[in-house]
């Protein structure tokens, strides 16, 4: 664990399934459900280097693979049915959660930016009775271009009406971590709810 100063920062993002909630357990276990219906096997190393990628991603990367998926949307549909059942058991990662409620008293903007689709956020905040905490949400149904494309944390960044170098990205996911970099915005990495280490972009 390293030690980070919150102070400077005006703004936080925090990626949502394996950063802010201990969700990767549940979504594992979705995706191989889905996956032994088609037929096939996944192995949970498959998911969890591809975290933060959009579920639709996921599956054409299935698909790549050499994996019979069928219909990707269908595929998808119900590998998000299959997750929403559970939904209610995720639980909050409790240091990053004190993040963002330290950060939220200070008077941060607080935002959500995911791969995951809205309804999963929304639900999630609503369970867990934050959702007044949080001032603007980016998830999979807001972007056309998923992490490791900025475009999540370019969007958030305009909500805010700050400079990226006033903002720190919470992430776990390389997609994440790659998007956070992409928008010259620094990043700390967590890893089931330790700091791992804090990416400081080059900046002009």
């Amino acid at each position: 664990m390293i030690d980070v100063d919150f102070s400077p920062y005006q703004g936080l993002i925090f990626d949502l399934d394996g950063t802010l909630i201990d969700s990767m357990p549940y979504h594992i276990q979705a995706w191989q459900q889905t996956a032994k219906e088609h037929g096939f096997s996944i192995e949970p190393e498959f998911i969890c280097e591809r975290g933060g990628f959009s579920s639709r991603n996921i599956v054409l990367a299935m698909a790549d693979a050499g994996h019979d998926v069928g219909d990707v949307s269908e595929f998808v549909r119900r590998k998000v049915e299959l997750y929403r059942s559970w939904i209610n058991k995720v639980p909050l990662f409790p240091r990053a959660f004190d993040i963002l409620k330290t950060a939220r008293e200070r008077g941060a903007k607080i935002g959500i930016g995911t791969g995951t689709q809205r309804i999963n956020v929304v639900d999630i905040l609503e369970i867990h009775n934050i959702s007044d905490m949080i001032d603007f949400i980016v998830s999979a149904d807001d972007v056309t271009r998923h992490k490791p494309d900025p475009q999540t944390y370019l969007e958030l960044m305009e909500m805010m009406k700050l400079t990226a170098e006033k903002i720190l990205v919470v992430e776990d996911g390389l997609p994440g971590i790659q998007a956070a970099a992409a928008a010259s915005m620094d990043c700390l990495v967590v890893d089931n709810d330790k700091f791992i280490r804090l990416d400081r972009p080059q900046r002009s």
